[in-house]
């Protein structure tokens, strides 16, 4: 796979994982929430495994955190089932995921 089509499967996969994650947090009185938070990290560990294939650089980096906001807020928009306080958060998450993996 190229750089590009890997920057789009990692940012499919962080924003599935952060939209849980999210989930969890905002809905945490929920029965599922508990099941979203651990959803959350098993996609995180399968982004991590495309994030390893390519040499990220800063050329790279802003590219897929505006790529990831725009996704995340998206999938966001159309869960109305979730909290409000999703979008609350939504920048501390997209910042603390991409810290994570090196990409801040």
């Amino acid at each position: 796979m190229g750089k590009s089509k890997d920057m789009q499967e990692l940012t499919n996969l962080m924003t599935k994982a952060l939209r849980h994650k999210i989930g969890s947090i905002v809905n945490k009185d929920e029965f599922y929430a508990n099941k979203y938070a651990k959803d959350a990290e098993v996609i995180m560990k399968e982004a991590e495994k495309v994030l390893l294939k390519q040499n990220w650089n800063n050329y790279d980096k802003p590219k897929i955190k505006e790529q990831l906001k725009i996704k995340l807020h998206k999938e966001l928009k159309q869960k109305d089932f979730l909290d409000n306080r999703k979008f609350d958060i939504m920048g501390e998450e997209i910042d603390k995921a991409l810290k994570e993996f090196n990409l801040d």
